[in-house]
């Protein structure tokens, strides 16, 4: 059983996508089986062509979920961007955040909401299915349950060396994973939470900033500067990410961010939700 909520908290579920409609249409799969419903969800389509509208069509009209499709033209990588206007056309007070190409558990809803009485940011992480697994993944397996099993196909690739960190998948009660995981842990843009209150406090994400890396990052500074209250999330709020490769890490803006990770001072950003005159622009690199 999930945990009992309590409370008058409201959960917009904020999924990023580009182009990814297959992987989209899991991922909602995983939305629409939650043991606490969403409240709303909007999908932040960062310029995608128009079958990932099509589908968001298709979910709206099953009435299984409370689907919002916000999108904006393809300019290049502008996650930060349409994640704001997703976040500006929903109402919600608490705000989920998770990507197209990650999976939410059951009771992912449910444990956000409830490490939100505790912490207004919480930080989750991710199970990793590998090249064998993923295609295997369908709706038809995500409504059955069996990637939360404890014997089921995710330990099984585990076994085989194809999942990664299939260990996190075991979802704990809240007391246990924090005893196992009492140290704070970065920001992860595939899956966080954060109250609606403090995402608007620091402006959201910053559309000023260096495209396409590490804008999660910044972010999870400029919450953390601003004293907003962390927690946590091992092997609960469980996300199973379906493989693909990666980007290499540009050493320009790596160098960007470990100096604004020992001498920044920014809390809020100019170009974000809103846009604030009385703040200085992103230093360029």
């Amino acid at each position: 059983m999930g945990p009992r909520l309590t409370g008058p908290a409201t959960a917009a579920v904020i999924v990023a996508t580009y182009n990814q409609p297959a992987w989209l249409d899991l991922c909602l799969t995983g939305l629409a089986r939650q043991s606490c419903p969403p409240t709303e969800v909007v999908v932040a389509d960062d310029g995608s062509t128009p079958e990932t509208g099509e589908l968001c069509e298709r979910w709206k009209a099953s009435g299984r979920l409370p689907i919002r499709h916000v999108w904006h033209a393809d300019e290049g990588f502008r996650k930060g961007a349409i994640c704001n206007a997703a976040v500006r056309a929903s109402h919600s007070s608490e705000l989920l955040f998770l990507d197209s190409d990650a999976i939410p558990h059951r009771h992912w809803i449910a444990d956000h909401l409830d490490a939100a009485r505790r912490a207004e940011v919480r930080c989750g992480r991710r199970v990793k299915l590998g090249p064998e697994g993923t295609p295997l993944v369908t709706p038809e397996l995500i409504e059955s349950g069996a990637l939360e099993r404890r014997f089921g196909p995710t330990l099984k690739h585990a076994f085989k060396g194809d999942t990664q960190r299939a260990s996190l998948g075991v979802r704990l009660p809240y007391a246990l994973s924090r005893a196992l995981a009492p140290r704070p842990r970065k920001l992860m843009g595939v899956n966080f939470g954060v109250s609606r209150a403090a995402f608007e406090a620091v402006n959201g994400y910053d559309e000023d900033w260096p495209a396409h890396y590490r804008e999660d990052r910044d972010l999870d500074l400029r919450l953390e500067r601003s004293g907003f209250r962390y927690v946590p999330l091992l092997h609960r709020a469980v996300v199973y990410h379906l493989h693909h490769g990666t980007r290499e890490p540009d050493p320009t803006f790596e160098a960007y961010v470990r100096w604004d990770e020992t001498h920044g001072t920014r809390t809020r950003c100019r170009e974000g939700l809103v846009f604030d005159e009385d703040v200085a622009p992103t230093a360029s690199l």
